[in-house]
């Protein structure tokens, strides 16, 4: 675990560096690393910093229950909805919101809750290539990834050609500079899902501490 740390560090180290030349993630993304699917990652990430202070304010908790993200995808943002309309499970789910997520008035609901952050990027450091893009993997239906080898690489071209092929990011470090090979495919969204929202509320649970 010590190993593990002490290299997602470093990863943290040359993102941060890498982040203010606009390259790899935008100029105003904050760098921190967080854990998912048994994956420690070096994540670049934006928050909503108006719904971040609105939870803030109302004491709202990550919003990671299944049922209640499902109710909140089906309802616009600051609209009120009859509460009739809604089926029997999402009223239950309505039932259980936490503070700030939704107001009821009037027998209709209004939904207040967006998603905290978004993530441009998932970093993982590996001292192999194949094992680090494995584990890359596991980020693929939520944000761009890349990994980052701190090692000479074996099989270069191999491991390039696999980098490009999954669209997944190749960097290297050598002391204090930070080398792309291939950069990392361009996140593309094609549908929201329960499952996309639950892992940035996660993920907001573990990087909403770094806020100032």
């Amino acid at each position: 675990m010590a190993v593990a740390d002490a290299a997602a560090r470093e990863s943290i180290d040359a993102l941060s560096r890498s982040a203010p030349v606009g390259t790899l993630v935008p100029r105003n993304a904050e760098v921190g690393l967080a854990e998912a699917f048994g994956v420690h990652a070096v994540l670049a990430y934006r928050f909503d910093i108006d719904e971040c202070s609105r939870r803030d304010l109302a004491g709202t908790p990550p919003l990671t229950r299944p049922d209640l993200l499902e109710l909140l995808m089906g309802l616009p943002v600051g609209e009120s909805v009859p509460v009739g309309s809604l089926s029997q499970s999402e009223r239950r789910a309505l039932r259980s919101a936490p503070k700030g997520v939704l107001t009821r008035k009037n027998k209709t609901v209004t939904r207040h809750a967006v998603q905290p952050l978004q993530i441009d990027l998932a970093l993982v450091p590996g001292r192999g290539w194949e094992t680090a893009m494995e584990k890359a993997e596991s980020f693929t239906p939520f944000c761009a990834r890349a990994v980052l080898v701190d090692r000479p690489l074996r099989r270069r071209q191999d491991a390039m050609m696999q980098a490009d092929f999954y669209g997944i990011g190749l960097l290297t470090i050598t002391g204090d500079e930070l080398d792309v090979l291939v950069p990392p495919r361009p996140f593309v969204r094609y549908r929201h899902t329960v499952a996309s929202w639950r892992f940035l509320e996660n993920m907001y649970g573990q990087l909403a501490t770094t806020r100032q």
